[in-house]
């Protein structure tokens, strides 16, 4: 009975680094679970499977999915990991409900187990801390609980109507990055973290999105603090400059000045990228020189991107990474991250979602707004200048600074009369 298969898939695994000088490295293994265990063989075709470790399910005292804003540098990108005697085998699945049937699976055989740990580690133990709460002990306590029968359920309560439209948005579940910080307002808000992942719980509203944070916690930030997190998304990289010309970038990297002081950003050529460099190392008469490297692409299908042609990567974030620790070809290795658009956030005018309503004919989603206007009126003998309050209907949910613009635009008083200044 202990020997029936519950589960069997081919996985990927990080090295546990048993030891001090073990290597961090990844192996395909092919994983069986059991009632009793949980092995892993090594599986080459036409060769019988090699047994290469196991580990007592009545020895885990955590299973659970492993968020990370890192880039995967293996082929399987959906981590989850199993805490057992005084180790973590961090395994990566090949989608997410790979990785649900496997969590599923090892928490319902090991929920009753009596060493089961009461908070755990959401993120990667690297470089000798973890990445959620940067404790610097590898067996340290977690920092958020675990609750071991949380997806391990086999027979769940009849969704109600609620849920099953979370249900409905979790299968085209998006996650995004915060890029740049925000303060909530009120209580119906979230507080955003740079560089932070969240889930986009409903999106239904243009400028006001609803999501929910790593540790559960959903609110309304605005969406233009977010980006969708994917491979080919380079908005959610500091390195990344969009569209901003060759002479802007050679005077964001001079005035960096520091060797290694790089930025990615769009080529003349549509769809493509270039790299900038700052290095003193080729300088004559003591001019930094900035070097361009074309982003390159290969033919085959799907395409892969290089700079130097013995190192091709599935994604530009995978080289980008590569050559912040190699320069393989080029001048320096990539050292520091220059960016045009990190410190200017989108501005919201003060404003917040569910911002508390005046009167308005419009009912409970409209809102009285004041703009003060200063009007320059042409006279014969010179300008006059008039401060009129003009009051307007907006939408509270969705008003953000750039609708003042518009409001004003469709107000006519007269074609002559110029808007100076706006206060609201």
């Amino acid at each position: 009975m202990n020997n029936c298969v519950l589960l069997e898939e081919q996985l990927i695994k990080k090295s546990q680094q048993k030891r001090r000088t073990s290597p961090s490295n990844f192996k395909v293994r092919f994983f069986v679970l059991t009632k009793s265990k949980l092995a892993y063989y090594e599986h080459r075709h036409g060769k019988k499977m090699t047994l290469k470790g196991s580990v007592e399910l009545s020895r885990i005292k955590c299973v659970e999915i492993v968020k990370s804003d890192i880039i995967i540098p293996c082929q399987y990108k959906y981590p989850f990991q199993i805490v057992h005697d005084n180790y973590i085998l961090y395994v990566f699945a090949p989608n997410r409900e790979s990785r649900q049937r496997w969590v599923f699976a090892l928490k319902e055989e090991t929920r009753r187990n009596n060493s089961l740990v009461s908070k755990y580690h959401p993120d990667f133990w690297i470089d000798g801390k973890w990445r959620c709460c940067a404790q610097t002990e590898k067996m340290a306590v977690g920092c958020l609980e675990y609750d071991p029968t949380k997806t391990a359920s086999k027979k769940p309560l009849p969704p109600t109507p609620e849920d099953n439209r979370k249900s409905l948005l979790n299968t085209k579940e998006t996650l995004v990055m915060a890029i740049y910080d925000y303060e909530a307002q009120n209580p119906q808000e979230l507080t955003l973290q740079y560089n932070e992942e969240y889930h986009v719980i409903d999106s239904s509203e243009e400028h006001w999105w609803l999501i929910q944070d790593k540790n559960g916690h959903e609110g309304y930030v605005p969406s233009s603090y977010l980006a969708e997190k994917s491979p080919e998304n380079l908005q959610i990289y500091e390195w990344y400059n969009k569209n901003i010309s060759r002479s802007k970038a050679e005077m964001l990297l001079r005035d960096e000045g520091r060797e290694g002081a790089f930025m990615v950003r769009d080529s003349r050529q549509p769809g493509m990228y270039t790299v900038s460099v700052f290095t003193k190392a080729l300088s004559t008469d003591n001019n930094p020189v900035i070097k361009h490297y074309h982003i390159n692409e290969t033919t085959d299908f799907p395409k892969r991107y290089y700079l130097a042609e013995k190192h091709v990567f599935n994604c530009i974030p995978e080289l980008i990474n590569y050559h912040q620790h190699n320069a393989a070809g080029l001048v320096t290795r990539l050292r520091y991250a220059v960016s045009s658009w990190k410190k200017k956030a989108p501005i919201t005018a003060g404003l917040s979602y569910g911002m508390e309503l005046l009167s308005s004919p419009y009912g409970n989603s409209h809102t009285s707004l004041v703009i003060w206007v200063n009007l320059n009126i042409p006279m014969d003998n010179g300008e006059f200048s008039i401060l009129m309050t003009i009051t307007v209907i907006v939408s509270f949910r969705t008003f953000t600074i750039p609708n003042i613009t518009v409001i004003l635009g469709n107000i006519k008083i007269a074609e002559k009369y110029v808007v100076r200044s706006i206060y609201t």
